[in-house]
């Protein structure tokens, strides 16, 4: 783990996603397999003036390397030199991300048990070039931070078991999967001693707090409610098949309506699953695309799976205008993914006209042309004119129902004290198979949980240094000078992107701007098919611990340079480093 503190609270946290390295232990397994003890190990590596080059990949793939390297005649020293390198090169390059010669910092502080081994410490301050303080209790870092909390909490004894008693404990683990809601968390039930549980894998706080919790009100959730208001339906003309992804969490309102006023049947593949995303995983072009548009794909094999015979998606180049940009596009990947959708099905034909819903004037003529030629040609002019009338109107009624619902929950937050959630993002990050429970977390806190399309139209269109052209990332920089003009620390904004979304690279950096240059914090959760939200609970927990001392009006001083004490008490001696590694 990486975390990096800006302006004294945590602003970025990196952590292994897809795998365990297990640094400390790998280092161990091959010095008691070389024969050596890790003092000993670490003696040697410390001596070696020639590291072997094992690369940057993952451990488990070192033992084939190393054993080449015995037999290319390698010194002892120079193997265990190697493998301290590779270890901090892993951590540095694929973990953290690190680029060739990019700076990490200005003052890094090193923990944990793996830099207790000088040879990896070394082997870090060298792969830098700068020097790192590893504070004398680096393996307790976590234990000392966690006592630290608990007295500034006002505890006063520990509840730590003796040594006897952590001997004789004794404790059960069972799998089980909470029924509490539509998530269906698989959870790991730890029983102990005298009957206290932990519970893990759960992404809301509701199979821990049980009845005695009050969640927050979630707009997110509230969406989802009036998105299956929207549902399948029977017509008396044919039924075409709505695929709920991407920009459809915003229009299904508007395509809904339009269709079934037209009388034709509906049918809505509705919320994302896991197994629906591995439905249409094997028609993935891409595997770098972001999480929403791959599951798209599931979508479509879900439609043809219930004998949907017309499945329409349309390609929109623009969105609605909002008078909050100098342009109103779509993304590329929202804008045309169809035409991704459409070639991994030679043999079928999506319904994806190239249709411009931001002109309202002329709309109908051209989606009456659209029906005639593709999908029914007995429908008339007329009734399409007033179809398209009616989907307009359900469409300003959903958002504006949407902002009306958060005005009321932000009235009712400032007047009881409540602490409240700008949770941003795009309109799909409403599917529960998207955001992953983060707004249930969220909520679960106590916290109201809105969203940048609930609060954007009460600011003028953002000044931004960058070129302002698109719909939803619009509403991201409304959002945040909404923020930013409250200055209350009882309001923080989470932006969450995907991986694999190229512009949020430059939404990031511009919302952080707007955010910082009015003091308050930012903060960036990343999200894709990974359930695993060990890290965005992290950077959550020490967001909202960073907006509780700030209400505190304690001291948020930039970090400045550490000052570590020694077992002997002194300040750690920079110069004060182990040799070798040459």
């Amino acid at each position: 783990k990486c975390f990096r503190i800006r302006n004294g609270a945590i602003d970025q946290i990196f952590l292994n996603e897809a795998c365990s390295s297990g640094c400390g232990s790998f280092l161990q397994t091959f010095a008691q397999t070389l024969g050596y003890d890790m003092e000993t190990f670490c003696d040697h590596a410390l001596k070696g003036t020639r590291p072997v080059d094992l690369g940057s990949r993952c451990t488990v793939f070192m033992n084939s390397s190393v054993k080449q390297a015995q037999k290319d005649g390698a010194a002892m020293e120079d193997i265990a030199a190697g493998l301290a390198v590779s270890v901090v090169k892993n951590a540095l390059y694929k973990v953290i991300r690190l680029k060739q010669g990019q700076k990490l910092g200005d003052h890094i502080i090193v923990q944990g048990g793996t830099f207790l081994n000088d040879a990896v410490l070394r082997a870090f301050e060298l792969e830098l070039g700068m020097p790192v303080t590893r504070p004398a209790a680096a393996g307790l870092m976590g234990a000392v931070g966690a006592a630290l909390y608990a007295r500034e909490q006002g505890l006063t004894s520990s509840t730590l078991r003796s040594r006897d008693q952590v001997l004789a404990l004794q404790h059960t683990v069972k799998p089980t999967v909470c029924q509490g809601c539509t998530n269906h968390c698989r959870l790991t039930v730890n029983v102990f001693d005298g009957g206290k549980v932990c519970v893990a894998g759960n992404r809301c706080e509701k199979p821990v707090r049980h009845a005695s919790a009050r969640p927050g009100h979630n707009l997110y959730e509230y969406k989802r409610q009036q998105l299956a208001c929207f549902a399948s339906r029977k017509g008396r003309r044919k039924t075409i098949g709505i695929p709920l992804v991407l920009n459809m969490y915003e229009l299904l309102p508007f395509w809904h309506t339009l269709f079934t006023s037209l009388d034709f049947g509906v049918e809505i593949s509705g919320f994302s699953s896991l197994s629906m995303y591995h439905k249409g995983q094997g028609k993935i072009p891409s595997d770098t695309v972001c999480y929403p548009a791959k599951l798209a794909h599931g979508h479509i094999q879900a439609l043809k799976d219930r004998g949907v015979q017309d499945i329409f998606y349309p390609c929109l180049s623009y969105n609605v205008d909002e008078d909050k940009s100098v342009n109103h596009y779509n993304c590329p990947v929202v804008a045309y993914y169809p035409e991704s959708i459409q070639s991994t099905l030679p043999q079928e034909k999506l319904l994806m006209p190239y249709l411009g819903i931001h002109r309202r004037k002329d709309f109908a003529k051209h989606f009456w042309k659209f029906l005639k030629e593709e999908v029914d040609d007995t429908v008339r002019l007329r009734e399409v004119q007033k179809a398209v009338s009616a989907a307009y109107d359900a469409l300003d009624d959903y958002m504006e129902d949407i902002r009306n619902q958060a005005d009321v929950w932000l009235q009712e937050a400032r007047q009881t004290g409540q602490e409240i959630v700008v949770l941003c993002g795009r309109p799909y990050h409403a599917d529960p198979e998207v955001i992953h429970g983060i707004d249930q977390y969220i909520a679960s806190t106590g916290r109201l949980v809105l969203s940048e399309d609930s609060v954007f139209h009460h600011t003028d269109q953002a000044r931004t240094d960058v070129l302002n052209q698109w719909t939803y990332h619009a509403r991201l920089y409304s959002a945040a000078q909404w923020v930013a003009a409250q200055q209350d620390p009882k309001i923080q904004l989470v932006q969450m992107v995907s991986f694999g979304c190229g512009v949020d690279a430059i939404t990031g950096d511009e919302v952080r701007a707007i955010l910082e240059s009015a003091g308050c914090l930012y903060t960036q959760v990343k999200i894709d098919e990974i359930t695993n939200l060990g890290a965005v609970k992290i950077r959550l927990r020490s967001l909202f611990a960073a907006a509780k001392g700030r209400q505190k009006q304690t001291d948020c001083r930039t970090v400045s340079g550490p000052a570590v004490l020694t077992e002997t008490g002194q300040t750690a001696d920079q110069s004060d480093r182990p040799g070798g590694l040459a």
